[in-house]
């Protein structure tokens, strides 16, 4: 018996010695690591998804996930680190912040380099936040000396060992912290209580939420909303856009809709407060005409008080004079 003893207690420090092969996966319901739902060994970081959940128990629309391991690098030199999110990223590679960009975007692309030395270990964490509808995030490189960045591949990450007192963490040289494109969302806040649904949400039969409709909400929402000059008579080359919106707010009966009349400077402040708030008025009451409840809608004019566009104080720019769409 002790020669089987022995060997089974060699197989047991021969395999505490080397960590699985894959990054440990950490899956949370809530933006920002609330609620724990799942832990697994995944070997890339290549997802995508709409209804359906990469995990069991996740929601979907409102989720994060944490990545960690080691990643070793196989030859020395820059190598050019990239994401493609939605919605958002962090991505440490030695303890250095290497990608950050925590906020909403709809498939933003960053990057940013550091100067990696051959069979070196490093620390590695990538954290993703998923809010509202499609979620996607790919962690990609480009190794020194070429151009193309493809998936990192699972056999250059293992789980993180436990490490002996002796061993330093291995250092990185940063290069660059770059975003390539950057389209963020025009919606509120993302940071819900992990144990409750949205307000504008009510439970499924299962205890979660209720799921969003795959739909992306850039494509449905107006980009322009046109009026006659200094009147709240809505033209019909509106109606379009609107008509788009109303159809994806009928097939997602749980969103509320705030509609935002905005004006320039020119003219009397207290007319464009009046007209900022007719033109939204209007715009509500056309979406109700198409069978969106009044309950859902809220109509606010702002005048000229919140411009996307500042200089000359005396100067009236076009692309004040607008509404806005915050779907939540």
């Amino acid at each position: 018996m002790k020669p089987i003893i022995s060997i089974l207690l060699n197989l047991a420090l021969f395999s505490s010695l080397f960590a699985q092969q894959g990054l440990k996966a950490e899956y949370y319901n809530g933006t920002d690591f609330n609620q724990k739902v799942a832990t697994r060994t995944e070997g890339n970081i290549d997802k995508s998804w709409n209804d359906i959940p990469p995990v069991p128990g996740l929601d979907p629309h409102n989720c994060s996930i944490r990545w960690t391991g080691k990643l070793t690098a196989p030859a020395s030199g820059t190598y050019t680190f990239s994401a493609k999110v939605d919605d958002g990223i962090r991505v440490w590679v030695g303890g250095v912040k290497v990608i950050d960009d925590w906020k909403l975007n709809d498939n933003g692309q960053f990057a940013g380099q550091v100067v990696l030395r051959e069979g070196t270990p490093y620390d590695l964490k990538v954290e993703y936040f998923n809010a509202l509808v499609e979620g996607e995030v790919r962690l990609l490189w480009a190794l020194p000396n070429t151009q193309t960045p493809v998936v990192v591949d699972s056999k250059f990450f293992s789980e993180k060992p436990k490490p002996a007192a002796s061993q330093a963490p291995a250092k990185v040289e940063v290069k660059k912290d770059k975003p390539i494109s950057n389209s963020p969302k025009p919606t509120p806040k993302v940071n819900p209580p992990p144990t409750k649904p949205e307000p504008n949400q009510q439970p499924a039969a299962d205890g979660g939420a209720v799921a969003l409709h795959r739909d992306t909400l850039e494509r449905y929402l107006p980009k322009n909303v046109l009026f006659e000059q200094g009147k709240s008579i809505m033209l019909d080359k509106s109606k379009p856009g609107l008509d788009h919106l109303a159809s994806f707010l009928l097939r997602n009966p749980k969103l509320n809709l705030t509609i935002e009349g905005h004006t320039d400077i020119i003219g009397d402040m207290d007319m464009n407060n009046t007209l900022s708030g007719e033109r939204a008025k209007v715009v509500a009451e056309y979406l109700a005409s198409k069978g969106i409840e009044q309950t859902r809608l809220e109509a606010k004019g702002y005048g000229s008080s919140r411009p996307l566009v500042t200089g000359n104080s005396k100067k009236g720019y076009p692309e004040n004079r607008r509404v806005a769409f915050i779907v939540h």
